[in-house]
Formats: C-alpha cells, sequence, structure tokens
C-alpha cells in the first residue's frame, strides 16, 4: 500500500507541474478557467494524502477488516449511459440483502477511520437540527448544476464506486482534468496496464470493498456500480470467482453521443478541451475497447454468473427485465425491491437523460462500426429476455 500511495502521489504532482507549463498542453489550454481548476491542485493532493493518511490509520485502528468476507458481490458495468446508474439505485432499494456506496462514503471516506468522525459529526449535526447538512445538500446542488440533469447526485445517494479511487490517482473522470495521462486512459483498459500495476490497484479496489463491508455490511452482498469497469470484468471475475455481473449496453452511435454530452460540464469544470475533440477520440477508443473485452467476457461466462440487458429493452419493460436478470442470476429480491419493481412496469424515467443526438459524423462512424460487435452481445444466451420486453 505504502508503494501505491507513493506512486500516486507522484502522478497527481507530475500532473499539475506538466499542465502548468504554457503550451505544452494543446487539448488543455493555460485559459482562466484551467488556471483556477489548476490553483485548486494543491487542496486536491491534500485531500488525497489526508485519504491515505486514514487508510494508513485503519492498519493499526481496524485491522480486523481484512478478515472481512466479500460473498457473492454484484458488478453493474457495462457500457457508459446504458442504463447502470437506474439498476444501480433500483436493486438498492434491497438495503436487506445489497449494501452499497453512497456519494459521501466514497469522496469523503474511503478509510474507516474518516468514516466514523465523519458519522460522529453527522450525529452532533442531526442533534443541532442539520444546519450542516442542509448547507451541504445547497452546495452539492449548486456544485452539480446542469450535471444533475444528466446524472442526479445527492449525499447520500448510491453511487459510483470509482470515486474510492482517487486516492489512487486512477480515477477515470481525472481524465477529462488531465487528457495526457497514459495512466489514466487505462482506467478504461485495465488489461493493458502491467501485470504489477494492476495488481496493486486490484488489491486496493478489494481493501475498499472490505472496509465497506466491515463498517456497514450485517451480513450483506457487496453491490457496486460503474460504468467504466468493462474492462475490469475479467480481473474482477478472477478476483472474486462467485461474483454475479449486470452487464448493460446500448446501440453504440446513441450511447457516445450520450456519454460526451454527460461528459461537457465536466470539462467546462476542469477547463480542458474546448472544442471536445480530444474527448470524443479518447472515449471513442474506450467504447470500442469495452464492446469487445465484453463480448469476450460474456462468451466465458459460468451459468447463473452473467446478465446482459440492452438499454432499448430495458426503458420497454424495466420490472419485468430486472426481474428476469435477477433470476437469471439466482438472486431471490427482497419485498422493498419487489415492490419497487412492481411499481416500474409501466413507466421507466431513467436518471441518464440524453438529449438529441447532434450531427457528428466521426462518431457515427465510430458507432458504425461498432454494430456488429454490439448485435453478437445481444445474440448471446446471456442477453435477459422476457416476455413483456420485445427482442429483435
Amino acid at each position: 500500500m505504502l508503494l501505491l500511495c507513493l506512486q500516486s502521489i507522484t502522478r497527481y504532482l507530475k500532473w499539475w507541474v506538466n499542465a502548468l507549463k504554457p503550451g505544452a498542453n494543446p487539448q488543455a489550454p493555460l485559459t482562466g478557467r484551467r488556471i483556477l481548476f489548476l490553483l485548486l491542485g494543491p487542496a486536491l493532493l491534500a485531500i488525497q494524502i489526508l485519504h491515505w493518511l486514514g487508510l494508513f490509520l485503519d492498519e493499526w485502528l481496524f485491522p480486523a477488516y481484512r478478515r472481512t468476507a466479500i460473498r457473492e458481490p454484484v458488478f453493474i458495468t457495462g457500457i457508459p449511459r446504458s442504463g447502470t446508474t437506474f439498476v444501480h439505485r433500483t436493486l438498492a432499494h434491497d438495503s436487506d440483502q445489497f449494501t452499497t456506496v453512497s456519494t459521501w462514503e466514497a469522496a469523503l471516506a474511503p478509510s474507516i477511520t474518516a468514516r466514523k468522525i465523519i458519522q460522529l459529526f453527522i450525529c452532533l449535526d442531526q442533534k443541532i437540527g442539520g444546519p450542516f447538512n442542509k448547507g451541504i445538500r445547497a452546495c452539492t446542488d449548486r456544485a452539480a448544476g446542469d450535471f444533475n440533469k444528466i446524472h442526479a447526485v445527492a449525499p447520500d445517494a448510491p453511487e459510483e464506486d470509482y470515486l474510492w479511487l482517487l486516492p489512487a490517482a486512477s480515477c477515470l473522470i481525472l481524465l477529462l482534468a488531465f487528457p495526457n495521462s497514459r495512466h489514466l486512459a487505462q482506467m478504461a483498459a485495465l488489461d493493458t496496464l502491467p501485470a504489477h500495476q494492476r495488481n496493486h490497484l486490484l488489491d486496493f479496489y478489494e481493501a475498499c470493498i472490505r472496509r465497506h463491508l466491515y463498517t456497514d455490511s450485517k451480513g450483506r452482498r457487496f453491490l457496486s456500480k460503474n460504468a467504466a469497469f468493462a474492462s475490469w470484468c475479467p480481473a474482477l471475475r478472477q478476483r472474486f470467482p462467485d461474483a454475479k455481473f449486470i452487464l448493460c449496453v446500448r446501440e453504440p452511435t446513441e450511447a457516445l453521443h450520450s456519454q460526451l454530452h454527460s461528459l461537457a460540464p465536466a470539462r467546462r469544470l476542469f477547463g480542458s478541451d474546448p472544442s471536445g475533440i480530444v474527448t470524443a477520440r479518447l472515449f471513442g477508443t474506450c467504447f470500442q475497447h469495452n464492446y469487445e473485452i465484453l463480448l469476450k467476457f460474456i462468451e466465458s461466462a459460468p451459468p447463473g454468473s452473467t446478465a446482459l440487458i440492452d438499454e432499448a429493452d430495458l426503458r420497454k419493460a424495466p420490472g419485468p427485465l430486472l426481474r428476469a436478470a435477477l433470476a437469471q442470476l439466482e438472486i431471490q429480491p427482497g419485498s422493498p425491491l419487489r415492490k419497487c419493481l412492481k411499481q416500474q412496469q409501466a413507466h421507466h424515467s431513467s436518471d441518464h437523460s440524453s438529449p438529441p443526438a447532434p450531427s457528428d459524423h466521426r462518431i457515427s462512424e465510430i458507432g458504425v462500426y461498432l454494430q456488429p460487435l454490439h448485435r453478437k452481445l445481444l445474440s448471446n444466451p446471456v442477453r435477459v429476455q422476457n416476455a413483456s420486453a420485445p427482442h429483435d
């Protein structure tokens, strides 16, 4: 863990210094907005160092977390903008069976130490009427801005656990802040990362899961959602042989258009890639790799371990489709989840809203190229079938 800590701090420093070099980063020119973001670089690094301090304290204060069992975790991933958020937040209703990460836990408390300190403050805040909680919610809504229209953000809402990877300098969202980082690009193509680095990162992620289960499991299964984990699937299956996978996919051109639109607020926040051309190229390559990895992954899937959901099917009949997916994975939904699924039979309002796709021939060309891979995915037996969702 110490080696990964030192490597991560070094990466943050290198990214920040290189980003400040005039003319060295044409994909992220030093505009006023970019400079403003970079001035926050030392604070960002300081936060990660505090996270590492908490992680090291865990080893001394809570060593028993390392013996916490990870039993049949469920990983929701696939192609970004294909319904992973909806599936995750729906399954999270089954709180008797699943435990998942909330926004504040992922972003502010990757360590047990930090979580207990923050929970103490939350308890004290509640005793005086919750002024800090209200202030944090207001700040979150303001900071999220337009992003809330794309992906609703709330401190206590179920969230992607990719934020756990911030201390390890391996969170994919940082690619928009530092678009010339090869290491960050490899987070969407984990199989291209050198084996020893991949193992260190997987060790770190596994330890994060154990920490979460140590503090919040009550015998429940870990429910993960990370739309950037498609290339992680083979490594996750090897690491957790009894894991279940729910893979969401979508028509490639629609998915890529939606993904690039959803990333625009982050590009503005980081002051990078004003034209969006670099981001389109990076994520076009990412999508191609993800479709290829997913196809190989499902072709070797053990029976009862994997369910493939097409976003078009999910929109037509979300409740029946998710019930069929759980049955395919041999997961019995609890009462709150059954009630939730029943209510969604007639209507599905996705948290991942998408604007009309803009005209961009480069994106369309990538989408056309990926169509055969998408069709092969949909023809695989692990695609979830049910009578209420007609298939092509």
